[in-house]
């Protein structure tokens, strides 16, 4: 369907292709520039054992809160989705929208090829967010080697749990790894555990 999509508008495929790569928001992905935001982990300024890469992503532009992340381009398909970005793209300063329009414009467009294609909960249950959804569940299970929560996986140890979800939340763009669980589901692990009361006694 995204093929299907990008015959029809380059410039909003990219972005899907973006999105299921890299777990992007639609308006992260619609703003980003694809030459300019790949950098070497170097320039990133990211500390140096969090290393997961040669080569990053750096997601700004769009970015909920403002705050600014690093993507490791570590996978063959968040590489293929940004080589297929830069093909889109009319130069080396610009982003993912038609560059004939401005943001709200390309934004609506985003909106409306996805409809077209029936892209949507009420057609094919399918959405553009939830692309995003796919990224970070792939992301949470190449981490455990286990499939999270909502897609049935078998609980984990605390902390084997604690690192999918955070590498899951500073995936999405999130500080908390709580946050991770509108995209994983509640932990099997925190789920078992009794609820403890005032005094610590279960409750």
């Amino acid at each position: 369907m995204i093929d299907k999509v990008c015959a029809y508008d380059r410039y909003v495929g990219a972005s899907l292709r973006l999105i299921r790569a890299l777990g992007l928001r639609r308006k992260e992905a619609v703003m980003l520039r694809p030459h300019l935001r790949v950098m070497p982990f170097k320039a990133t300024g990211l500390p140096e054992e969090e290393q997961q890469a040669g080569w990053y992503v750096w997601i700004s532009q769009g970015a909920k809160n403002g705050r600014a992340r690093g993507i490791p381009l570590n996978t063959p398909q968040r590489l293929a989705a940004i080589e297929f970005a830069q093909d889109v793209v009319s130069g080396l300063d610009s982003h993912m929208g038609d560059p004939k329009h401005d943001l709200r414009h390309n934004l609506q467009r985003f909106s409306y090829v996805l409809s077209r294609f029936k892209l949507t909960a009420k057609e094919f249950g399918v959405t553009g967010h939830g692309l995003r959804h796919e990224a970070l569940i792939d992301e949470f299970a190449a981490v455990t080697g286990v499939q999270p929560p909502v897609r049935g996986g078998a609980a984990l140890p605390v902390d084997v749990e604690l690192r999918g979800r955070l590498a899951v939340s500073r995936l999405a763009g999130h500080v908390r790894p709580r946050a991770a669980s509108a995209y994983l589901g509640q932990s099997v692990v925190m789920r078992s555990k009794p609820q403890q009361g005032p005094t610590g006694t279960g409750s």
